[in-house]
């Protein structure tokens, strides 16, 4: 399969600039894109089936309206044929990393698969697209997809790389997101309705909710923005969110703003007080105390023990 490997991004604004010229090498050609950017934005445009990652900071990607920060510990998948938006806006250079696979390369790694009919009888609905129909979400780094993605990002770093070596690691980075696909599948077919269709739509609907959460939460996140986002209404989306996901949305915005605020103390110099403010929280009395019960520490206590293990370490 022939590849392709991006460094620099084109600008979009320039007279000369063609989206369609643009996108045709991804019709035909695997590719990795990779670039450092700190402000930058792309209008509405298409894509091929693609892993979408950042590093160092938070990549938004713009879909049916919906944001979607994608940052260190989380990636976005898009389907073929998806138009969307993307920007970065941050004060240090984000690394934006996409990996786009073929319609030729994903059915052929897909037909390759030991449980690919039984894959297809209990889920046909990954044949609803072509060539295959993905659950549009954020989703979770896990320790085997970070590592093909820090393989992928050194070899291309490598000068004289082997495109077949590097094919060879998005045939497996692919085989990898389609297990994970299964297992995204059996945890839309738990949502709890007795029509498929219906669990499945349910299930992306209360994912579009929590996404809206983790990509925005150093606003002011109402239960009435998550309503309209999800197409649910209130009380339906209390109900489904806490029974799927084991917390209420408040509780897990709540659980999203600690973890922001934990990695600002441990990566930035800011003030406690700039972090409360900067994770979307109004009182620094009532941040300190919710940080304490979730990590055991006040903010400032915690920022000194991290820095003397920090110390010890380094």
């Amino acid at each position: 399969m022939k590849l392709k490997v991006i460094n620099n991004f084109p600008d979009p604004f320039h007279p000369k600039f063609s989206f369609k010229e643009w996108d045709k090498q991804f019709v035909s050609h695997n590719a990795v894109l990779n670039g450092y950017y700190s402000n930058i934005y792309y209008p509405e445009h298409w894509t091929t089936l693609s892993i979408k990652c950042a590093f160092n900071g938070v990549e938004y990607y713009i879909k049916d309206n919906i944001k979607y920060g994608v940052d260190d510990n989380s990636y976005l998948i898009l389907n073929n044929g998806t138009m969307y938006e993307s920007y970065i806006r941050s004060e240090n250079k984000v690394e934006s990393f996409t990996v786009n696979f073929t319609k030729e390369f994903t059915e052929e790694v897909f037909n390759s698969l030991n449980n690919k009919d039984s894959f297809l009888l209990d889920y046909p609905e990954v044949k609803d697209r072509e060539p295959v129909n993905f659950f549009e979400k954020l989703y979770q780094h896990n320790p085997l997809i970070l590592k093909l993605l820090n393989d992928i990002r050194k070899t291309i770093q490598t000068p004289g790389y082997d495109n077949v070596l590097l094919n060879e690691k998005l045939h497996m980075m692919l085989n990898v997101l389609f297990c994970i696909q299964l297992n995204t599948f059996k945890d839309a077919d738990s949502v709890n309705a007795v029509k498929k269709s219906t669990r499945m739509e349910l299930y992306r609907r209360l994912n579009i909710a929590k996404d809206y959460i983790y990509s925005n939460y150093y606003d002011n996140v109402t239960l009435d923005e998550l309503s309209k986002v999800s197409c649910l209404s209130q009380h339906h989306l209390l109900r489904k969110f806490k029974t799927q996901f084991g917390i209420t949305p408040h509780q897990y915005l709540t659980k999203r703003r600690m973890e922001a605020a934990k990695v600002l103390i441990e990566k930035t110099n800011f003030s406690i007080s700039e972090i409360c403010f900067s994770v979307g929280f109004e009182d620094l009395s009532s941040f300190g105390e919710l940080f304490k019960k979730h990590y055991s520490f006040s903010p400032e206590n915690y920022r000194k023990s991290y820095s003397s293990k920090k110390a010890i370490l380094t």
